[in-house]
């Protein structure tokens, strides 16, 4: 179990290893096959991410317009509430 915590990926956590570990029967071999195997994934996933999020001013103002609307929305509904308390 130690050569598997020596070799295997940096962000993965030791808890995690020990059930991949047990789940490959504690194969050595398989177990680091399927850690680098799920951290690939990730960073893969990550350079996706990175590269859909590309600075695009025409994208933001569209979002930063979503989440004014969504705030004022809150706003109207918190307005209509209280004025029901009042009027009670």
């Amino acid at each position: 179990m130690e050569e598997v915590i020596k070799q295997a990926p940096n962000n993965v956590l030791i808890e995690n290893i020990e059930i991949i570990f047990k789940k490959n029967n504690e194969n050595v071999i398989d177990t680091l096959i399927d850690l680098w195997n799920i951290d690939i994934n990730k960073s893969l996933e990550n350079d996706e991410e990175l590269n859909n999020n590309t600075l695009d001013l025409k994208d933001n103002s569209k979002k930063w317009t979503n989440i004014r609307n969504i705030c004022d929305s809150y706003d109207n509904e918190m307005q209509s509430y209280l004025q029901g308390l009042k009027k009670q």
